[in-house]
């Protein structure tokens, strides 16, 4: 029924039913297991097996009355369903899915299978336990002792007992949600308890007691709702060898209890409020994990006296004092993370990144300098961090280091070339290397780029040369930057489909020429797409329309001579396109699909050639410009491929803007940013009204181009603009009193227009000075030389929903009533028309013919601006 798939292995996998042959016993088979009396198959291993297909009600699998052993984790079964078939196996003891892709609904008929003593199906994302059969399958398997539903969506609440003969529980990450039933942690023979990543289950240990199970050995209740803080009987638990409460809010000081767990080893409180000092009793922790706290004092020597330290994270937080220098010669250490803490000086350090060290921390005398004399002893580092140092030099050490998989030594002032014996050493498992913000020179062609590479980052040095072509043989690669050098030559083609994996390419900033990769590959994973100010040519290629996934595309400051490709619109996961000062010309083509664009949020196409009008149906499907429910978020910035969120920092990207008139380079680009920049080209018409429904635009730059017409009172509507620039147009009419409503507007330049009228007074448009409004020869008012000659306030801004009618009119007509306004309106119409006709015939009386004659002469004083709202 199989075929037979290396991508459906697990590590050390070998296809196992290869070797089966219908005309041999199949007791002999690999993996089957048979009754050496009665010959029945009662056991099944084909775990990691390379096994791809359905598995459907009606295989034979499900004769095996007499099975017991059943195993077909890490395979690839994807559609397969765990179906009621599987409760037709009533001898099963114990059964084995996990990471094999079954999805759907596990079936009830897997509660009816009372003799299993294992079951675990874990790691198969799509599947579900619907909260009845969940708790049936606990009421009913008496008999169970390992059950194992990690990544299992349960999404129910744990209220029925659990049976006194579990030794290994994991519910980790199955959305359980509810108070955790105190008696879990009473059951007489629980080894093992996982219930980390539910953050809807309420923890509470305030009811511990001595009395709890002594063999419980690991307990992680990472990730779930504690928020309070840790009880001093947390000691109770003497047997505990893995203690995990990271993520879980827990705020006070960490108790002196915790020392009488004398066979824990590995100790993860990260990600908490502990206050206090790092107690001093620990006797055999190989992992502790204290990071991201707020924890003070010095680092306890008692630390460094353990009995075999590997891991130890002491980051972000408020320790204080000089590192003793002895935590460096410890043997056994090979992750060690002491950054982001108040530290005055250490001499022999290895991860100290944003401290405050002394300046004379890293000077000649540094431990890695060969100069010296200095003898010591340096473990062979796996994890090894420096960034933001102050180290000048490359750490001489580093040539020791067989096992290096983690290397971080950006933000330092490293100067000179990366060492030859560096780029030639064999870094096979290095998987992450951070070399940018420093100082460095020589050329690129040498980098190491190791088969399993995936993280790279050399940017803003001083490299030269041409991309190596070797940077195509990292097939895992997801981060690749090379930004800001000053390399040269053409990207290699192969690049476009070097990494399935790839999620972030950016050369920006160099001197590369040539055309852009046209070899996009189908399926690819790219997300961040970065080649801004170079000297590339040509058009866009057609096969980034197989990018999918691109949410971040900045091609600004090249030469690229194309139009504004229609295939664009194809990319629906596009937040950001940045297209500013290429030769793109020719005008924005009608929508080519159903909705264009509905992610966009910052687009610059500014300094090119493009022409005609800005097509109203494209802007219409700005959909994320038009909601503002993104501003209720907390500051999130758009990041890269968040796999290194254990393994390193995020990788944050920038992008080159104009914003209120000023050209800024945005080093974290905000997820609630909204840009329209159209500048400097040349459409025409009239500006659309539509843009008014962009409720959450921030920024919206038009200027130097041929708008005509007036200014769309609509604009009045865009409540979160901070930024409006519509400056050298050909735009007439008055300045829309509608624009008095936007609250934030910081930066307005309605400069070089033919705009006429008084500039409207009131809230913060008094604040903007002259430069907003010259070149305007008929505007007047406030802010410019030219007074309306309206000496009287101005009448309150106009505000949503207000009628011209609530005037109060006799401003202007000096208490009269209407019924005299009518009256007189009415006589001396017909008295005057019929007067009029013989005095003007007959000239007679001259006088009264002067005095009229007079009034119509052109006056000198200041013509006065009377507002009437009718």
């Amino acid at each position: 029924m199989f075929s037979i798939s290396t991508y459906a292995s697990c590590d050390h996998s070998y296809p196992k039913t290869t070797h089966w042959k219908a005309d041999t016993d199949c007791c002999n088979w690999d993996g089957v297991t048979c009754n050496n009396l009665t010959g029945s198959v009662i056991g099944l291993d084909l775990s990691c097996g390379q096994l791809q297909g359905v598995i459907n009600p009606h295989t034979t699998l499900f004769c095996l009355s007499h099975l017991r052993h059943l195993n077909l984790a890490f395979n690839n079964f994807t559609g397969s369903r765990i179906s009621h078939r599987f409760g037709s196996l009533k001898s099963l003891t114990h059964l084995n899915l996990s990471q094999s892709y079954f999805q759907g609904e596990v079936a009830s008929e897997i509660s009816h299978l009372s003799n299993l003593i294992s079951l675990d199906l874990s790691a198969n994302d799509l599947l579900r336990y619907e909260p009845s059969n969940f708790e049936a399958m606990l009421r009913n398997l008496t008999h169970l002792r390992e059950l194992s539903l990690s990544f299992v969506s349960i999404s129910s609440e744990l209220r029925v007992n659990f049976s006194s003969s579990l030794t290994y529980l994991d519910l980790s990450y199955t959305g359980i949600r509810g108070n955790l039933p105190s008696n879990v942690f009473h059951v007489p023979n629980m080894r093992v308890l996982l219930l980390g990543g539910n953050e809807n289950l309420t923890v509470s240990l305030s009811k511990l007691n001595c009395s709890i199970s002594n063999s419980l050995r690991q307990l992680d209740l990472s990730s779930t709702n504690f928020s309070a803080a840790l009880p001093d009987l947390i000691g109770c638990i003497g047997s505990l060898n893995y203690l995990n409460l990271a993520y879980c809010q827990i705020f006070g000081i960490i108790p002196e209890s915790v020392g009488n767990l004398s066979w824990l080893t590995e100790l993860y409180l990260d990600n908490n409020y502990l206050r206090g000092k790092i107690p001093h009793k620990f006797s055999k922790i190989s992992s502790l994990f204290l990071g991201h706290n707020l924890l003070s004092g010095n680092i306890p020597i008692s630390l460094l006296n353990l009995m075999h330290p590997e891991n130890l994270d002491l980051s972000s937080n408020q320790l204080s004092g000089s590192i003793p220098p002895s935590i460096f010669t410890i043997p056994t250490l090979s992750y060690l993370d002491l950054s982001s803490n108040l530290f005055t000086g250490v001499r022999q350090d290895l991860y100290v990144d944003s401290n405050k060290l002394q300046n004379n921390a890293f000077n000649s005398e540094a431990p890695w300098n060969t100069t010296n004399n200095v003898s010591i002893s340096y473990p062979d580092f796996t994890h090894l961090g420096l960034s933001s140092c102050q180290i000048k030099e490359f750490p001489e050490f580093l040539r020791n280091s067989e096992s290096l998989d983690f290397l971080d030594l950006s933000n330092n002032m490293i100067h000179g070339e990366i060492p030859s014996w560096f780029m030639s050493k064999t870094l096979d498992q290095l998987f992450y290397l951070n070399l940018s913000h420093n100082f460095l020179t020589g050329t690129i062609d040498q980098l190491p780029v190791t088969p399993y590479l995936e993280f790279l980052d050399v940017s803003s040095n001083s490299l030269l040369g041409q991309m190596p072509p070797s940077i195509c043989n990292a097939s895992y690669l997801r981060i690749l930057d090379l930004s800001n050098n000053n390399l040269s030559g053409p990207i290699p083609q192969c690049l476009g489909n070097s990494s399935q994996y790839l999620d972030t390419l950016d050369l920006g900033n160099n001197r590369l020429f040539g055309t852009i990769p046209a070899t996009f590959s189908k399926g690819n994973y790219l997300r961040f797409l970065v080649l801004n100010d170079n000297q590339l040519q040509g058009p866009l290629p057609r096969s980034l329309a197989h990018c999918e996934g691109l949410e971040l595309l900045d091609l600004g400051n090249n030469k690229i001579d194309d139009k504004l490709p229609s295939w664009l619109e194809t990319l629906s996961n596009l937040e950001v396109l940045i297209l500013r000062s290429n030769r793109f010309h020719g005008a924005i083509g009608n929508c080519q699909t159903k909705i264009p664009f509905p992610l966009l949020r910052i687009i610059d196409a500014s300094h090119n050639e493009l022409t005609g009008v800005l097509p109203k149906e494209i802007l219409n499907n700005f959909t994320a410009m038009k909601s503002s429910k993104y501003y209720q978020k907390e500051v999130e910035y758009m990041t890269g491929d968040k796999i290194f969120a254990a393994k390193g920092p995020y990788y944050v990207h920038s992008v080159s803007l104009v914003i209120k008139g000023v050209e800024y380079s945005l080093e974290r680009v905000l997820i609630t940013r909204t840009v329209i920049d159209f500048s400097s080209n040349r459409f025409e018409g009239q500006i659309p009204e539509i843009i008014g429904s962009l409720h959450s635009l921030q920024t919206l730059t038009l200027s130097h181009n041929n708008f005509s017409g007036p200014i769309p009172k609509a604009l009045g509507n865009l409540s979160m603009l901070e930024s409006l620039d519509l400056s050298w147009n050909r735009l007439e009419g008055t300045i829309p009193r509608e624009l008095l409503n936007l609250d934030f507007l910081e930066f307005l330049n309605l400069s070089e227009n033919h705009l006429v009228g008084p500039i409207p007074r009131g809230r913060h448009f008094d604040t903007f000075g002259d430069d907003s409004y010259r070149g305007n020869l008929d505007l007047c008012g406030f802010a410019l030389a030219k007074d309306c000659g309206d000496t009287e306030a101005p009448p309150p801004p106009a505000t949503p929903g207000e009628t011209e009618q609530q005037y109060d009119d006799s401003e202007f007509f000096d208490g009269f009533t209407w019924k005299t306004v009518l009256l007189g309106y009415g006589c001396g119409l017909v008295l005057g028309l019929v007067m009029g006709g013989l005095i003007f015939s007959t000239g007679k009386p001259r006088w009264f013919v002067l005095i009229v004659e007079e009034s119509f002469k052109p006056r000198r004083r200041p013509r006065k601006w009377i507002h009437i709202r009718t």
